[in-house]
């Protein structure tokens, strides 16, 4: 079944099931935002706003202006909702509600480690200037801006160069077990990185919109030192993948022998590799980190090996060999990723294979996809939150949008 055949029809579903995700500004949230859809009615989610923004967009490519606009209007103010949370510490919160804006304690330094909001709301800025042509809207909070990516690299940063998760409190890839369960400030997971590259380029093509170009040149330089430290820490040359890493690499001798040894050789690694093959592995594609060599070993030894990564219904989350893969378990706290299709997975996957020449790779991933979400949509009448990679069947949270309508982008 061709892409081409299938996709009208699910952006018709889209379409209708679009307006059911966007709420009116009430409470703590005083501008239009965007939720989920299924079990999460009234919830702003940092990286879920972001990419329903993106795919409601390349929507409204085809469709009346009222809608665009209407799309606007919800993406633009989930992101100023989000920045007029900010704390003064410039943590942004992770989920916010009317009746809470910092559900989890993100902004508050005392207590429990909470990390904070995901970066991704330089890219989700930068669709919103692109898709209206207007920047102004955002030079006011600029400024929130910078402090927002000076709070994780001042907090969540590490010695050799990564960020890591302070704990693993909504990571998005919830129970991702190279960050779930494992001590704070340890977990350099690959998705927080890459997501923080790509969120300095944004910002850098936000900055010489507004001519700030000086504060361009230092995001330049962070981003570049962001990707010489993933290619030195992440990537294996053995296995030929991308691990996420543990940067708790400390000589604690001192501490529990003091004195009792003069010191030995000194501790040369800054970073250990968490050898679990998650999709993560597959993002420095995404994001253009990775040497075209690195990728096509990527391609050739793991997303067509089907032992790992080759479903017969999408990119498994966590590879099918691994010890842990249990995708028909049905939870939402945490999420399951511990091996399930999700389709922000596939998108990103699909996009880095785009980007580094694998046309044929992303049309297959494109045509899986959207017959994964089209038979549901026959069958179920709706779309789901994720779903088994080898038989297709739904697990979780019918109704779900979200990032589901990025599979739009995958038919182009």
């Amino acid at each position: 079944m061709k892409t081409t055949h299938t996709a009208s029809s699910l952006r018709e579903y889209f379409l209708r099931a679009a307006r059911d995700t966007m709420r009116e500004p009430r409470g703590c949230l005083r501008h239009p935002y965007l939720v989920p859809g299924g079990t999460y009615a009234e919830q702003l989610w940092d990286w879920d706003s972001f990419w329903l923004t993106k795919g409601l967009l390349a929507l409204t490519k085809e469709n009346d202006q009222d809608f665009r606009e209407t799309v606007v209007a919800h993406g633009l103010g989930s992101w100023k909702n989000f920045f007029e949370n900010q704390a003064d510490n410039g943590a942004v919160p992770i989920l916010a509600t009317p009746e809470n804006g910092d559900v989890f304690g993100c902004t508050v330094d005392e207590g429990v480690e909470k990390n904070q909001a995901k970066p991704v709301l330089a890219q989700m800025a930068w669709d919103l200037i692109q898709a209206t042509d207007s920047h102004e809207w955002i030079r006011p909070y600029f400024p929130k801006l910078l402090r927002f990516f000076e709070r994780w690299t001042s907090r969540y940063g590490s010695p050799c160069g990564l960020l890591v998760w302070g704990s693993d409190v909504a990571i998005g890839v919830d129970n991702d077990p190279t960050t779930y369960g494992r001590p704070e400030f340890s977990s350099a997971n690959l998705l927080l990185n890459c997501f923080f590259y790509n969120d300095l380029q944004a910002a850098i093509e936000i900055a010489k919109r507004l001519d700030c170009l000086d504060e361009a040149g230092k995001l330049q330089a962070q981003a570049d030192a962001l990707k010489q430290a993933v290619l030195k820490e992440c990537w294996d040359e053995v296995d030929g993948f991308f691990y996420t890493v543990d940067v708790q690499c400390h000589d604690l001798r001192d501490k529990y022998i003091p004195a009792a040894i003069p010191k030995g050789m000194d501790m040369s690694w800054s970073s250990v590799p968490i050898k679990i093959k998650m999709f993560t592995g597959f993002l420095p594609m995404w994001c253009g980190m990775a040497t075209q060599e690195q990728a096509a070993i990527l391609v050739e030894k793991h997303l067509r090996n089907p032992a790992e990564f080759s479903a017969a219904w999408g990119i498994p989350a966590l590879a099918r060999n691994e010890k842990m893969y249990a995708p028909e378990v049905q939870s939402g706290n945490p999420s399951n990723w511990l091996g399930p299709v999700w389709i922000v997975a596939d998108f990103m996957v699909y996009e880095g294979l785009r980007r580094y020449g694998f046309t044929a790779d992303a049309q297959s991933l494109a045509d899986k996809t959207i017959r994964l979400l089209t038979e549901d949509l026959a069958q179920t009448g709706t779309i789901h939150e994720y779903y088994h990679p080898e038989t297709g069947t739904p697990n979780f949270n019918g109704g779900f949008l979200n990032w589901n309508v990025l599979a739009g982008l995958m038919t182009s």
